[in-house]
Protein backbone atom coordinates (compact mmCIF):
# COMPACT_ATOMS: atom_id res chain seq x y z
CA UNK A 1 0.00 0.00 0.00
CA UNK A 2 1.43 3.31 -1.04
CA UNK A 3 1.12 6.31 1.26
CA UNK A 4 -0.63 9.46 0.19
CA UNK A 5 1.68 12.24 -0.92
CA UNK A 6 2.24 14.99 1.65
CA UNK A 7 0.12 18.07 1.12
CA UNK A 8 3.15 20.29 0.62
CA UNK A 9 4.23 18.22 -2.42
CA UNK A 10 0.89 18.20 -4.25
CA UNK A 11 1.49 21.30 -6.35
CA UNK A 12 4.91 20.19 -7.53
CA UNK A 13 3.92 16.58 -8.20
CA UNK A 14 0.69 17.15 -10.08
CA UNK A 15 2.41 19.22 -12.78
CA UNK A 16 5.15 16.67 -13.52
CA UNK A 17 3.47 13.28 -13.15
CA UNK A 18 3.89 11.47 -16.46
CA UNK A 19 5.87 14.33 -18.03
CA UNK A 20 8.82 12.01 -18.83
CA UNK A 21 6.65 9.26 -20.30
CA UNK A 22 6.12 8.90 -24.07
CA UNK A 23 2.62 9.55 -25.35
CA UNK A 24 0.39 6.51 -25.21
CA UNK A 25 -0.16 4.67 -28.50
CA UNK A 26 -3.49 3.35 -27.26
CA UNK A 27 -6.84 5.03 -27.12
CA UNK A 28 -6.70 8.44 -25.45
CA UNK A 29 -8.49 8.78 -22.15
CA UNK A 30 -11.73 10.72 -22.15
CA UNK A 31 -11.23 13.94 -20.19
CA UNK A 32 -13.67 14.89 -17.48
CA UNK A 33 -13.34 17.69 -14.97
CA UNK A 34 -12.69 16.86 -11.31
CA UNK A 35 -15.71 17.21 -9.02
CA UNK A 36 -16.04 20.69 -7.57
CA UNK A 37 -17.26 19.54 -4.18
CA UNK A 38 -14.76 18.37 -1.58
CA UNK A 39 -15.23 14.78 -0.35
CA UNK A 40 -15.93 13.95 3.27
CA UNK A 41 -12.83 14.39 5.40
CA UNK A 42 -11.25 16.94 3.06
CA UNK A 43 -13.63 19.85 3.49
CA UNK A 44 -12.31 23.00 5.15
CA UNK A 45 -12.78 23.19 8.88
CA UNK A 46 -15.38 25.60 10.24
CA UNK A 47 -12.62 28.00 11.24
CA UNK A 48 -11.08 27.92 7.77
CA UNK A 49 -14.50 28.35 6.16
CA UNK A 50 -15.09 31.45 8.26
CA UNK A 51 -11.67 32.74 7.22
CA UNK A 52 -12.58 32.27 3.56
CA UNK A 53 -15.87 34.10 4.08
CA UNK A 54 -13.95 36.87 5.82
CA UNK A 55 -11.61 37.14 2.83
CA UNK A 56 -14.59 37.38 0.47
CA UNK A 57 -16.22 40.06 2.62
CA UNK A 58 -12.96 42.01 2.73
CA UNK A 59 -12.60 41.62 -1.00
CA UNK A 60 -16.02 43.09 -1.77
CA UNK A 61 -15.29 46.14 0.38
CA UNK A 62 -11.88 46.38 -1.28
CA UNK A 63 -13.37 46.14 -4.79
CA UNK A 64 -15.77 48.99 -4.03
CA UNK A 65 -13.26 51.16 -2.16
CA UNK A 66 -11.42 52.39 -5.25
CA UNK A 67 -14.63 53.38 -6.96
CA UNK A 68 -15.80 55.23 -3.86
CA UNK A 69 -12.58 57.21 -3.66
CA UNK A 70 -12.68 58.05 -7.36
CA UNK A 71 -16.38 58.87 -7.67
CA UNK A 72 -17.12 60.80 -4.46
CA UNK A 73 -15.38 64.20 -4.45
CA UNK A 74 -14.42 66.06 -1.32
CA UNK A 75 -13.96 63.09 1.04
CA UNK A 76 -11.91 64.40 4.00
CA UNK A 77 -8.53 62.80 4.71
CA UNK A 78 -9.55 60.91 7.89
CA UNK A 79 -12.45 59.33 6.00
CA UNK A 80 -10.18 58.41 3.08
CA UNK A 81 -7.64 56.60 5.26
CA UNK A 82 -9.60 53.33 5.82
CA UNK A 83 -10.25 53.05 2.08
CA UNK A 84 -6.59 53.64 1.27
CA UNK A 85 -5.49 51.00 3.81
CA UNK A 86 -7.94 48.46 2.37
CA UNK A 87 -6.71 49.18 -1.16
CA UNK A 88 -3.08 48.84 -0.10
CA UNK A 89 -3.70 45.48 1.62
CA UNK A 90 -5.59 44.06 -1.36
CA UNK A 91 -3.02 45.17 -3.94
CA UNK A 92 -0.16 44.02 -1.71
CA UNK A 93 -1.66 40.56 -1.35
CA UNK A 94 -2.21 40.27 -5.10
CA UNK A 95 1.34 41.38 -5.88
CA UNK A 96 2.68 38.88 -3.30
CA UNK A 97 0.90 36.05 -5.13
CA UNK A 98 2.31 37.18 -8.48
CA UNK A 99 5.84 37.62 -7.05
CA UNK A 100 5.83 34.06 -5.64
CA UNK A 101 4.23 32.47 -8.73
CA UNK A 102 7.39 30.51 -9.50
CA UNK A 103 7.69 29.00 -6.02
CA UNK A 104 5.64 25.77 -5.88
CA UNK A 105 5.62 25.55 -2.08
CA UNK A 106 4.16 29.04 -1.60
CA UNK A 107 0.43 28.52 -2.09
CA UNK A 108 -1.26 31.58 -0.48
CA UNK A 109 -4.72 29.96 -0.18
CA UNK A 110 -4.55 28.44 -3.68
CA UNK A 111 -6.16 25.22 -2.44
CA UNK A 112 -9.06 27.14 -0.90
CA UNK A 113 -9.94 28.52 -4.33
CA UNK A 114 -9.70 25.03 -5.90
CA UNK A 115 -6.48 25.91 -7.72
CA UNK A 116 -3.16 24.14 -8.08
CA UNK A 117 0.35 25.49 -7.86
CA UNK A 118 0.86 26.27 -11.55
CA UNK A 119 2.58 29.65 -12.04
CA UNK A 120 -0.03 30.79 -14.57
CA UNK A 121 -2.86 30.02 -12.14
CA UNK A 122 -1.10 31.94 -9.38
CA UNK A 123 -0.58 34.94 -11.65
CA UNK A 124 -4.29 34.99 -12.51
CA UNK A 125 -5.19 34.70 -8.84
CA UNK A 126 -2.88 37.63 -8.09
CA UNK A 127 -4.49 39.64 -10.85
CA UNK A 128 -7.87 38.80 -9.30
CA UNK A 129 -6.80 41.06 -6.42
CA UNK A 130 -5.12 43.76 -8.51
CA UNK A 131 -7.47 44.24 -11.47
CA UNK A 132 -10.68 44.76 -9.44
CA UNK A 133 -9.20 47.87 -7.87
CA UNK A 134 -8.31 49.19 -11.31
CA UNK A 135 -11.80 48.33 -12.57
CA UNK A 136 -13.50 50.07 -9.66
CA UNK A 137 -11.29 53.13 -10.11
CA UNK A 138 -12.27 53.29 -13.78
CA UNK A 139 -15.92 52.97 -12.76
CA UNK A 140 -15.50 55.75 -10.21
CA UNK A 141 -13.81 58.10 -12.66
CA UNK A 142 -16.55 57.35 -15.21
CA UNK A 143 -19.19 58.37 -12.67
CA UNK A 144 -17.32 61.56 -11.76
CA UNK A 145 -16.97 62.54 -15.42
CA UNK A 146 -20.70 61.93 -15.98
CA UNK A 147 -21.71 64.73 -13.62
CA UNK A 148 -22.22 65.67 -9.96
CA UNK A 149 -22.25 62.62 -7.69
CA UNK A 150 -25.74 63.21 -6.15
CA UNK A 151 -27.19 63.28 -9.65
CA UNK A 152 -25.21 60.37 -11.12
CA UNK A 153 -25.80 58.16 -8.07
CA UNK A 154 -29.42 57.65 -9.15
CA UNK A 155 -28.58 56.80 -12.79
CA UNK A 156 -27.96 53.34 -14.33
CA UNK A 157 -24.22 54.14 -14.28
CA UNK A 158 -24.09 53.94 -10.47
CA UNK A 159 -24.00 50.09 -10.22
CA UNK A 160 -20.68 50.18 -12.10
CA UNK A 161 -18.87 50.92 -8.82
CA UNK A 162 -20.37 47.89 -7.11
CA UNK A 163 -20.26 45.44 -10.02
CA UNK A 164 -17.19 46.12 -12.15
CA UNK A 165 -14.65 45.17 -9.46
CA UNK A 166 -16.34 41.90 -8.41
CA UNK A 167 -16.85 41.00 -12.08
CA UNK A 168 -13.11 41.40 -12.71
CA UNK A 169 -12.41 39.14 -9.71
CA UNK A 170 -14.74 36.38 -10.95
CA UNK A 171 -13.29 36.48 -14.47
CA UNK A 172 -9.70 36.27 -13.19
CA UNK A 173 -10.65 33.42 -10.84
CA UNK A 174 -12.20 31.49 -13.73
CA UNK A 175 -9.07 31.98 -15.84
CA UNK A 176 -6.94 30.82 -12.89
CA UNK A 177 -8.97 27.61 -12.67
CA UNK A 178 -8.63 27.00 -16.41
CA UNK A 179 -4.86 27.48 -16.12
CA UNK A 180 -4.63 25.11 -13.16
CA UNK A 181 -6.50 22.37 -15.06
CA UNK A 182 -4.51 22.71 -18.28
CA UNK A 183 -1.51 20.57 -17.24
CA UNK A 184 -3.73 17.89 -15.71
CA UNK A 185 -5.91 17.72 -18.81
CA UNK A 186 -2.88 17.54 -21.10
CA UNK A 187 -1.35 14.65 -19.14
CA UNK A 188 -4.64 12.71 -19.24
CA UNK A 189 -5.55 13.34 -22.88
CA UNK A 190 -2.01 12.58 -24.10
CA UNK A 191 -1.97 9.28 -22.23
CA UNK A 192 0.82 10.28 -19.83
CA UNK A 193 -1.31 9.96 -16.70
CA UNK A 194 -0.86 6.60 -14.94
CA UNK A 195 -3.85 4.24 -14.90
CA UNK A 196 -4.89 1.95 -12.06
CA UNK A 197 -7.14 -1.06 -11.66
CA UNK A 198 -10.14 -0.18 -9.50
CA UNK A 199 -12.72 -2.60 -8.11
CA UNK A 200 -16.27 -2.49 -9.47
CA UNK A 201 -17.54 -0.88 -6.26
CA UNK A 202 -14.79 1.79 -6.52
CA UNK A 203 -13.74 1.04 -2.94
CA UNK A 204 -10.37 -0.61 -3.74
CA UNK A 205 -7.46 -0.12 -6.11
CA UNK A 206 -4.62 -2.51 -7.01
CA UNK A 207 -1.13 -1.34 -5.96
CA UNK A 208 0.70 -4.10 -7.82
CA UNK A 209 0.82 -6.50 -4.89
CA UNK A 210 -2.47 -6.18 -3.02
CA UNK A 211 -5.75 -4.33 -2.96
CA UNK A 212 -5.64 -0.97 -1.17
CA UNK A 213 -8.65 0.74 0.32
CA UNK A 214 -9.56 4.01 -1.42
CA UNK A 215 -10.48 5.61 1.89
CA UNK A 216 -7.07 4.76 3.41
CA UNK A 217 -4.51 5.42 0.66
CA UNK A 218 -4.07 6.72 -2.87
CA UNK A 219 -1.42 5.90 -5.50
CA UNK A 220 1.61 8.12 -5.08
CA UNK A 221 2.04 8.54 -8.83
CA UNK A 222 -1.61 9.28 -9.62
CA UNK A 223 -2.52 12.66 -11.06
CA UNK A 224 -4.14 14.86 -8.43
CA UNK A 225 -6.83 17.44 -9.09
CA UNK A 226 -5.69 21.05 -8.60
CA UNK A 227 -7.59 21.31 -5.31
CA UNK A 228 -5.83 18.13 -4.08
CA UNK A 229 -9.13 16.43 -3.29
CA UNK A 230 -9.30 13.76 -6.02
CA UNK A 231 -7.00 11.45 -7.99
CA UNK A 232 -7.25 10.13 -11.54
CA UNK A 233 -7.78 6.38 -11.95
CA UNK A 234 -7.27 6.36 -15.70
CA UNK A 235 -11.00 6.61 -16.37
CA UNK A 236 -12.47 8.95 -13.77
CA UNK A 237 -11.78 10.70 -10.45
CA UNK A 238 -11.84 9.17 -6.98
CA UNK A 239 -11.68 11.09 -3.69
CA UNK A 240 -8.39 11.18 -1.83
CA UNK A 241 -8.36 9.80 1.73
CA UNK A 242 -9.35 12.15 4.56
CA UNK A 243 -6.68 14.54 5.73
CA UNK A 244 -5.03 13.74 9.07
CA UNK A 245 -6.72 15.47 11.97
CA UNK A 246 -4.41 18.09 13.44
CA UNK A 247 -4.75 19.09 17.08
Amino acid sequence: MLPEVGRGDYAARMTVVGADLPPSTGRAAVWCRPPRSAPEGRRPSSGRSLAILGVLAFFYVYAVAGGTLASVPGIPWPARLPYLVICAVGVGYGLAIIATAGRPRVRLMMRDWGLGGRPAAKVWLGLAYVLPLAASLVAGWTLRAAGPFPTVATTPLAPLVGLLGPAAFVICLMLARVSSLRAVKKAIVNGRAPSFTVSSDRAWWWDGEAWANVSAAAPESAVRSPDTNHWWTGRDWLPLPPRPITR
